[in-house]
């Protein structure tokens, strides 16, 4: 069993290598999305804080932003924070390309929600367009080779899902090949936790490989099942987990068509969705810390009111959501993290440990870290099977030239007799 435990983890290992420590590499580095954003693009996402200063109306600044791309639905309201831009997304306009209007070549249109500047825009993920490199779109691609290798939707996703499946697998072959075949355990095992000095360079290369992996095992355990529940969700991850847990069903119904002009406009949108937060919030005696934006969705046919509360597992970002129908104004759905059912609890816990929105700065190093972690046992490896294979090799030979001889030697006594 163990032999076929060790080529198992041997070729599932080979087979995720490169995949994985790409993944780490750019997950390290998306760790800090939101200040790498800033540094590298600091034009588009920082604009200078005005205490005191009141910031313009975001519908009057979502109606600059459909004035200046009439080719464009801005179905997406930002409530940015001090010192941060208003991005907003963009749709093609039905009819826009009959109206003659110049095709969309942006997703992402920034502006500043002091002045109303328009402070530039970009298509999301595209690091070269026309040939052309797109300095603003760096984040965006090093987000979308560590999703899904910069593949078509949804090919990228369903190639790493599987990925991430087969490495879930491997950490616990990977675990059992530390624990020693006899006994006692505990007097054995403890050896597969440190690097043995003074030895051999491949031995400390293993021991490396090994005790890294022990080090760092639960970690590596919910960054393998997080990216599992990431990328297959609903065909792997939830029907496994509901096995043992229960979950909400969270899915808003989809309209035959969409709906492009809702009877509730924007303003009472936003007024429904913060009257229905602040009477949940009374109600169940959680805080408001901010809203966060406001999102129209003509498929649906309704609003989704996001905003960040005590409820929200994540610390940055918002999760506290209010759907509103776009025709009536009556609340479809009220999702809150902490509230939910409890396989959809260990879920969004799943999704803040893996994108680092828990436990501050700290964690967010630490994640930063085990994405090194992940590339060095990716690296560590395959060189330790490059060895192995080596050494297969010089012994396959060794033993072919001693067979060799021996044939010879067995032909030239036979012709002396």
């Amino acid at each position: 069993m163990r032999h076929a435990f060790v080529r198992l983890h041997r070729w599932i290992g080979l087979a995720t290598a490169l995949f994985l420590g790409l993944a780490g590499l750019t997950g390290s580095l998306l760790a800090f999305k939101d200040e790498l954003e800033a540094l590298i693009n600091p034009r588009l996402f920082v604009v200078e804080a005005r205490p005191g200063a009141a910031a313009i109306d975001p519908f009057v600044l979502r109606e600059r932003v459909e004035a200046r791309f009439p080719q464009a639905r801005a179905d997406y309201l930002p409530f940015p924070g001090p010192g941060a831009s208003a991005k907003f997304f963009l749709w093609p306009r039905p009819g826009a390309a009959d109206a003659r209007l110049p095709a969309l070549d942006m997703d992402e249109v920034f502006f500043d929600p002091y002045t109303g500047d328009y402070l530039g825009g970009r298509k999301w993920g595209a690091l070269l367009d026309d040939g052309v490199f797109r300095r603003e779109n760096i984040v965006p691609f090093i987000w979308r080779v560590h999703e899904a290798l910069a593949l078509p939707h949804p090919w990228g996703k369903l190639f790493m899902g599987v990925v991430a499946l087969m490495w879930t697998l491997d950490c616990f072959i990977g675990f059992v090949l530390t624990l020693p075949g006899r006994s006692p355990l505990f007097a054995k095992w403890k050896a597969a936790w440190s690097i043995k000095r003074g030895a051999s360079a491949f031995r400390r290369m293993f021991d490396l490989h090994r005790s890294l992996g022990l080090w760092c095992w639960l970690l590596l355990l919910v960054f393998a099942w997080s990216s599992v529940m990431l990328n297959l969700r609903t065909v792997v991850y939830q029907p496994l987990m509901s096995l043992a847990f229960r979950f909400d069903d969270t899915e808003i119904r989809r309209l035959a068509e969409p709906d492009y002009q809702p009877r509730i406009a924007w303003r009472e949108a936003r007024a429904i969705g913060s009257a229905l937060l602040q009477r949940e919030a009374a109600d169940r005696g959680f805080a408001i810390r901010a809203e966060s934006s406001l999102w129209y969705r003509p498929a649906l046919g309704a609003y989704l009111y996001r905003s960040h509360t005590a409820l929200d597992i994540r610390e940055h970002g918002a999760a506290s959501d209010i759907w509103i129908d776009g025709r009536s104004g009556q609340a479809i759905a009220m999702h809150f993290e902490r509230s939910a059912a409890r396989g959809n609890v260990l879920s969004e816990w799943l999704r803040a440990l893996h994108t680092g929105r828990v436990f501050g700065t700290f964690y967010r190093v630490l994640v930063a870290l085990l994405g090194v972690v992940v590339t060095v046992l990716s690296i560590t490896g395959a060189w330790i099977w490059w060895k192995k294979r080596k050494a297969r090799q010089v012994l396959q030979r060794t033993s072919h030239s001693h067979r060799r001889h021996a044939y010879l030697q067995d032909r030239l006594r036979s012709r002396g007799s």
